[in-house]
């Protein structure tokens, strides 16, 4: 019995570790050590032969004494670590807490804490908590509680005016959002910079359609159809059954960052580039198992990622029939219906980055399971993230334009907003940005030319759709040599 509970108190140890503010990490030998020995006592306890000896049957007297003995004192050491490490990530969490407090004025009445580090989840995707009534006020009591996260301000604009207000909306120092919570923690910190109005889509149509009309981004929640999509993808077996076997494209790195790009790898020294991701063909099965294995084991950001992707080009693939709020006729999330695109699904695992970027038309996306994190900007704000010029594989988007390659070291670059060097980037810390944690049923608006940073915080299926272009912002981005 101690040997399995050792074990998993082991895994909490990492996990715990994994979870620290600080990102403090379990030294591998450290923690492959009493593991491996674990696993020989658990063998040895068996009666499993070892190398050249002949297989014996049940544990010998002899034996289970010498094995408790051993054992005992080395369940208490772990027992004893796992105490410690989770009183000193509270520690931190404390103490980022109340740098929190501090910038945001104080706490909100509506305040929601974090669970410590305590997925509430199993592993995979988050456990959809019970709606007591359908009631406005009980679904948005709902969906804070899928957030996980509270708001600096205190305020999370779910009754905003019929038109956006002026500096509609507010933006914070990337350097305060990035220090707050780093872009490669999938662990929820206790607030967050949001800066986006929240509206009941039964409740407060008219309004999210002024939002739309006016180009600005915004949520909206409670849409019905979508419900019932997210209800169907958080069964067990349900996309299993839709997707099949068919092996669809994936994209592949050797960490969690993921760029866009065209082309092939080219060029040498200063002029060197090198394709940030590769592409391989999987089966949804198979993609689910690996994000799944990812949360089980906290896998770290320099471990190899997936982002597996399902397109729809046109209205007669099987997935408008799933998603028909996004079928091209004109609705909240279809502007102009001819200027639709297909509908392109990409499902995340545990850290997924999709680098900062732009899009060159209008996007309404959908999050069906899971959680996602967006880091959004102005157009106004374009001259601060040293994009990639147009012409690179890469061109608009912001990251590492080789994702660390050894031959592109020196080569053009731009900043890597997990890590960013302000030496090299000084611009990027006067960059303003705000933040959003999307949940199951969730829809963000984004108008063209808005740019939006995308962390997937666990396992999460989300679809998008695009409308047409407007031209708002389009005299921004020319400023930094785009159209």
């Amino acid at each position: 019995t101690i040997v399995p509970a050792a074990a998993a108190l082991l895994e909490v140890i990492r996990r715990s570790r994994r979870a620290s503010h600080h990102r403090v990490h379990c030294d591998k030998r450290l923690c492959r050590a009493p593991a491996a020995f674990l696993a020989g006592l658990e063998l040895a306890m068996a009666g499993r032969p070892g190398p050249n000896k002949k297989k014996k049957g049940g544990c010998g007297v002899v034996r289970c004494t010498i094995v408790a003995l051993t054992l005992t004192p080395l369940a208490l050491v772990v027992f004893t670590l796992y105490i410690h490490n989770n009183g000193g990530g509270a520690a931190v969490a404390g103490d980022g807490g109340g740098a929190a407090a501090a910038a945001g004025g104080g706490h909100s009445p509506e305040r929601i804490l974090r669970n410590d580090g305590k997925p509430a989840f199993d592993f995979g995707l988050p456990k959809l908590p019970e709606l007591e009534n359908k009631t406005s006020d009980a679904i948005w009591e709902r969906k804070r509680k899928m957030i996980g996260s509270d708001v600096m301000s205190g305020q999370w604009l779910n009754d905003c005016p019929a038109m956006p207000p002026p500096g509609y909306p507010e933006q914070y120092p990337i350097m305060d959002i990035v220090g707050n919570w780093n872009p490669d923690d999938a662990t929820l910190p206790e607030r967050h910079y949001h800066a986006l109005c929240r509206f009941d889509y039964q409740r407060d149509f008219r309004k999210a359609e002024a939002y739309r009309d006016a180009e600005v981004p915004f949520l909206v929640y409670n849409v019905p159809e979508a419900e019932e999509v997210v209800n169907k993808w958080n069964t067990d077996g349900y996309l299993e059954k839709l997707l099949g076997e068919e092996r669809y494209r994936t994209e592949v790195s050797h960490n969690n960052h993921f760029m866009y790009f065209s082309g092939g790898s080219k060029g040498h020294g200063k002029a060197a580039w090198r394709a940030p991701t590769s592409i391989e063909k999987m089966s949804f099965k198979k993609f689910k198992d690996a994000a799944v294995r990812c949360d089980m084991k906290n896998c770290s950001e320099d471990e190899k990622h997936f982002y597996f992707r399902v397109t729809a080009p046109s209205s007669g693939h099987f997935m408008f029939k799933e998603l028909p709020f996004y079928k091209p006729r004109p609705s909240l999330f279809i502007k102009e219906p001819k200027g639709q695109r297909g509908i392109h699904c990409r499902f995340g695992m545990r850290e997924v980055i999709a680098e900062n970027h732009y899009d060159g038309s209008r996007n309404v996306i959908g999050l069906f399971g899971g959680r996602r994190r967006y880091i959004l900007s102005h157009p106004n704000q374009c001259d601060s993230m040293y994009l990639l010029p147009m012409g690179h594989p890469s061109g608009r988007h912001s990251g590492d334009a080789c994702n660390y390659h050894p031959d592109c070291k020196d080569s053009a670059n731009s900043v890597d907003y997990s890590k960013p060097n302000l030496e090299k980037f000084p611009k990027f810390a006067r960059l303003q940005a705000n933040e959003v944690v999307l949940t199951a049923g969730d829809f963000l608006y984004l108008p063209t030319h808005w740019f939006h940073f995308i962390i997937s915080l666990g396992l999460n299926y989300q679809c998008n759709t695009r409308s047409g272009r407007s031209n708002e912002y389009t005299k921004d981005v020319k400023k930094c040599g785009f159209k």
